[in-house]
């Protein structure tokens, strides 16, 4: 499937909420207690609510249609004997056990990548940089050089210092985004005591911005020797979702 949007995504994990609370409801009433003949009266309805689930899922996931329920030549329950009104629910139990599973494979996609990302970028980036920087464009660089090493295409898989967005009259250009992940990376390099504060002071300014245009954040923050408790300064910024910050020493 396609790039999603972060109002995309926000949508499926509604979905995934909606479906599974369709789920209990009609695990609920398969296995309680009554009679056979007044259990399963609310087989069409269910049948009603999983094809608008399923409806909404193919449209945002873009991938064509889910399976229906053809709910049209279903008769009323007072038309129906029992044994159909009970296989009807459990088809629309498996049918929706199968909308959830898919539903829920490409947001596990997108997180597992965002955490292969973060941890190819924490173990490598190190490597790549000989010597000591003094700018963040040459971490930038050894970032680019280690995407290209992975084999990532520029402009398909990763960009750098495009998607520009204004947010509270201020222009934002993140160093990198990474379109199908939906994420953006920004790079900060710590070289000095005293802008300690004021690095921390611009991932906070940062974060509201960058989370109305992207799902996952990354900081990589190159520390030339200033940082001593690391939990520290990350804890305050890892405290919002969809933010991630790894810190990678000299």
């Amino acid at each position: 499937m396609g790039h999603l949007t972060i109002a995309e995504v926000k949508e499926i994990k509604t979905l995934i909420m909606q479906a599974r609370s369709l789920e209990k409801t009609i695990d609920d009433i398969l296995s309680r207690d009554g009679m056979e003949a007044n259990k399963y009266t609310s087989f069409k309805s269910m049948a009603h609510i999983y094809n608008d689930i399923a409806t909404r899922s193919a449209t945002v996931m873009k991938i064509g249609n889910f399976y229906k329920m053809n709910t049209e030549e279903m008769k009323g329950w007072a038309d129906t004997l029992w044994p159909t009104a009970k296989s009807i629910l459990e088809t629309v139990l498996i049918s929706t056990r199968i909308l959830i599973s898919s539903l829920e494979s490409n947001i596990d996609f997108v997180e597992e990548e965002v955490d292969n990302i973060e941890s190819f970028i924490k173990t490598k980036l190190r490597s790549v940089l000989y010597e000591i920087p003094q700018k963040e464009k040459e971490v930038q660089n050894a970032i680019e050089n280690l995407f290209v090493g992975k084999g990532f295409n520029k402009a398909i898989d990763y960009d750098r210092e495009t998607g520009k967005f204004n947010f509270s009259g201020r222009e934002y250009i993140p160093d990198f985004i990474l379109p199908k992940l939906r994420m953006c990376i920004e790079v900060k390099l710590l070289k000095d005591v005293a802008k300690k504060s004021q690095i921390i002071e611009e991932i906070n300014a940062d974060i509201t911005a960058y989370l109305k245009e992207y799902e996952n954040v990354l900081f990589v923050v190159y520390d030339l020797g200033v940082i001593r408790d690391e939990l520290e300064f990350c804890r305050d910024i890892e405290s919002n979702e969809g933010i991630k910050i790894i810190i990678v020493k000299h």
